[in-house]
């Protein structure tokens, strides 16, 4: 039973022979080292250390066999110090403590998926109001140029049977769908069909126009223009090429 269990302390302190190559061999053993190492509850662990490290020893219980004499720990320590020192330092060994980990892994770890959270939200957030201008841009413009072809159509349609038109509805419809037409262009100016939409307003479809000549035809292709308008602004998922290009 000696045997087995000096074997298992050798085994032990055999484990501790790298850690203890680690430290400053030439450092002398603090006071609470030589007085554990010393302590007679721990003279057995010494012994067994002793021989851990050091094939020409053996561990007798608590005395340390020598090729010339059996020694106490005591005694022993006085003769081979050099001995002592190696076998007290790897029994008393501690390990350092690790140096405090960065926190900003675990730190980014956490406030990605916070991050990416806010960042879909503000996105969705984004989206969703944009889609809701985009709307009412769409029926502000409907309403306009509904009003403007009304007017304009019942102002021809006067002239032609000879009646005075009343100039007050164009020219205040005409004005309100100019800039509707500009606030469009603003909200979406890469929709190139949208200033010539304007331009073809308030340059072919004046009053004065509509007293020299028959708009009809301008008033049709307005209408056309202001319908892909009004679609693409309802539905943002579409391509709408037809808005985009001259």
């Amino acid at each position: 039973m000696r045997r087995l269990r000096v074997s298992g302390w050798s085994l032990l302190f055999g484990a501790l022979i790298s850690l203890s190559a680690c430290s400053n061999s030439a450092e002398p053993l603090r006071d609470d080292q030589i007085v554990q190492c010393l302590s007679p509850t721990r003279q057995t662990e010494l012994a067994a250390a002793a021989a851990a490290l050091d094939h020409r020893l053996t561990a007798a219980g608590d005395r340390i066999v020598t090729p010339t004499a059996t020694l106490d720990p005591i005694t022993w320590s006085r003769t081979d110090r050099a001995a002592f020192t190696r076998a007290c330092r790897a029994m008393t060994y501690v390990a350092p403590p690790k140096s405090p980990e960065s926190p900003l892994p675990a730190a980014v770890a956490i406030l990605l998926p916070v991050l990416a959270g806010g960042l879909v939200a503000l996105i969705s957030t984004e989206w969703r109001n944009s889609s809701e201008l985009a709307v009412k841009h769409a029926d502000d413009l409907g309403d306009a140029a509904d009003a403007f072809l009304v007017a304009a159509r019942e102002y021809r349609t006067a002239l032609q049977a000879g009646r005075t038109p009343q100039a007050g509805p164009y020219e205040q419809s005409h004005e309100k769908l100019a800039a509707e037409l500009a606030r469009v262009s603003r909200f979406r100016p890469g929709w190139r069909q949208v200033p010539v939409a304007r331009r073809l307003l308030l340059e072919r479809l004046t009053r004065e126009r509509a007293h020299d000549s028959d708009i009809e035809p301008e008033l049709t292709a307005l209408a056309e223009r202001l319908a892909a308008v009004n679609l693409a602004l309802r539905h943002r998922l579409r391509l709408h090429l037809e808005v985009r290009r001259r």
